[in-house]
């Protein structure tokens, strides 16, 4: 049997059990995507694979393109076990070449793309009942920050709400969320507030995907934790509105999923997500022959 290094790599987490669970195989380069797939099936989690200054990431259902949750993960771990220094360097992945940065405390900072945004012609009332959220917290700051569809590496319908106990109180309708995703062609709603946890974070941000839809992360129930991404595109589209003045700032997600996550944000000067990742497990993983279906045994 073959038999890998598998370790799960939490990515913008400061405890264990907190923000996105990456799964890392840093010896699988050689290993098909078929055989990724069933590994990351069976660690339930996007499964990366570095392979020298290159990283191919590969989810439950298949290859994923971008997610810069496994490259902090990635690059952090190899940092903690040695093999990446501080400083600056550059990484090769689906979605092409990556600035990164370690930082001396341990962080780690990827380098995003400008993002697109629009203002969304969803009415708030619909986006409410998906959410599972009285109105009135959306229309109570709606007047002044609409509704935004982000294109974030995924599309995300993002609500600004009043206060953080309409945010925390969210009970999402699987079937209006559905329709809302689908009339505003996006993957995800999010529903985010500047009332936050923490004095120093920008905002706080929960986001839930219909079912069926493959956020490529590991979810609780609809929720998914820390997106970098989605954090990444809101502070930079909030700033150069003006309505932050921080341009170094983070995002608080994943909280209320039991899954806190903090995402760190750069949008000045061109745009960096990153934050700090908490190896939780190291163990090996034997992996199924190419074509194979049978059970990985862990």
């Amino acid at each position: 049997m073959d038999t890998r290094q598998a370790v799960i790599v939490d990515a913008c987490a400061a405890e264990p059990t907190g923000g996105v669970p990456v799964g890392l195989l840093p010896d699988g380069a050689d290993l098909t995507d078929d055989q990724l797939q069933g590994v990351a099936g069976e660690l339930a989690a996007a499964t990366a694979v570095p392979d020298g200054d290159s990283l191919r990431v590969v989810g439950p259902t298949g290859p994923l393109d971008d997610h810069p949750a496994a490259t902090v993960a990635t690059v952090a771990f190899q940092h903690e076990r040695g093999g990446r220094e501080v400083g600056t360097d550059t990484l090769s992945t689906a979605t092409g070449t990556v600035d990164v940065e370690v930082t001396s405390d341990g962080g780690v900072w990827v380098a995003r793309p400008t993002p697109t945004v629009t203002e969304s012609t969803v009415d708030e009332a619909r986006i409410a009942a998906a959410l599972g959220i009285d109105v009135a917290a959306l229309r109570d700051v709606g007047a002044d920050l609409p509704p935004l569809s982000l294109s974030v590496g995924r599309d995300v319908l993002a609500a600004p709400v009043n206060f953080l106990e309409h945010v925390s109180g969210a009970d999402p309708d699987p079937v209006v969320l559905a329709e809302v995703a689908a009339d505003a062609d996006v993957d995800a709603v999010c529903a985010f507030t500047f009332d936050t946890l923490a004095a120093d974070a920008a905002c706080h941000a929960r986001t839930f995907v219909p079912p069926g839809t493959d956020p490529g992360v590991r979810t609780v129930g609809l929720e998914t934790p820390a997106l970098p991404g989605l954090a990444g595109g809101l502070v930079a589209h909030l700033f150069e509105r003006g309505v932050i003045e921080d341009a170094t700032t983070s995002v608080e997600q994943g909280h209320f999923a039991e899954r806190p996550g903090r995402v760190h944000v750069e949008a000045g000067g061109g745009l960096r997500v990153g934050g700090h990742a908490v190896t939780t497990l190291d163990g090996t993983v034997t992996v199924p022959g190419d074509e194979d279906d049978d059970i990985i045994e862990v």
